[in-house]
């Protein structure tokens, strides 16, 4: 599968997965829109791991990324403001800030591999800035300035609050760095998929949740090694259509117009 092939099925796989999110407690979409939902976050992660490594400028690639997340962060807030949903809290939607610092972090290895003393001050300075920006947002809510917090994320996206998390942040650099054996991605995935992620349906399950809900119906995250097939059956090639602002529009535009609709009609 080339690349344009492999975003293009995450593509259908997020619909889907969207889709049970906003309009699944009506009973009307079946489960199984989200477990196929799983697969599409670590294709992304792929596939970003693949164009920062193929670009010809990364700093064209970073500023594109940050533009598009801090975009669809602002859209995400204009519409909570405009549609509430009654949580208090903003669409949570944005992978975009997510695959961003994957990208960052892929960059400060590959600088600490080129120069070990300039690379320490760049994840010095990368680190610092994301430690700074997590503490005084928390800071911010804490004091009740829940506006401020809210804009400091839309401009500083940091691992503990964007979608998806550490575990998320962190794949895309994972795929990148195993990127030439095929076999030791796979394995890493593995790996990573159902260590992360089947081991907290086992605790559920330990805990007295029932098996279904603690495998299939609630804890299902584990799904996400599924990936693992399409990710094997990646050329390295480009493919015959690029559509490079495909994904970075689709995006936010079609949660935006899931969320609307929900909160219209459903």
């Amino acid at each position: 599968m080339s690349s344009f092939a492999l975003k293009l099925t995450a593509l259908v796989f997020m619909l889907l997965d969207h889709i049970y999110e906003f309009f699944g407690s009506t009973g009307m979409i079946p489960i199984w829109f989200t477990w196929l939902g799983r697969l599409s976050a670590p294709i992304f992660c792929f596939c970003m791991a693949q164009g920062i490594f193929y670009t010809h400028n990364r700093k064209a690639y970073l500023l594109r990324m940050y533009l598009f997340s801090a975009a669809m962060y602002a859209g995400n807030w204009i519409l909570s403001i405009l549609l509430p949903d009654g949580s208090g809290g903003i669409i949570p939607n944005n992978i975009l800030a997510s695959l961003l610092l994957g990208a960052a972090v892929i960059v400060c290895m590959e600088e600490m591999a080129k120069d070990r003393q300039k690379g320490q001050t760049v994840w010095m300075y990368f680190i610092g800035i994301e430690l700074a920006s997590f503490f005084v947002g928390d800071a911010l809510s804490r004091a009740g300035q829940t506006t401020a917090a809210q804009l400091l994320q839309m401009l500083i996206p940091t691992p503990l609050t964007v979608e998806g998390g550490v575990f998320f942040v962190l794949l895309g650099p994972l795929f990148y760095y195993f990127r030439l054996s095929k076999k030791k991605t796979a394995l890493m995935y593995l790996v990573f998929s159902l260590g992360l992620c089947l081991s907290s349906s086992v605790a559920w399950y330990a805990l007295g949740v029932p098996f279904w809900d603690a495998f299939f119906g609630v804890y299902y995250q584990w799904m996400m090694v599924f990936a693992l097939p399409f990710l094997w059956f990646y050329n390295g090639k480009k493919g015959r259509y690029s559509l490079k602002y495909l994904f970075y529009l689709f995006y936010p535009l079609h949660i935006w117009i899931l969320y609307v609709a929900a909160r219209l009609f459903a």
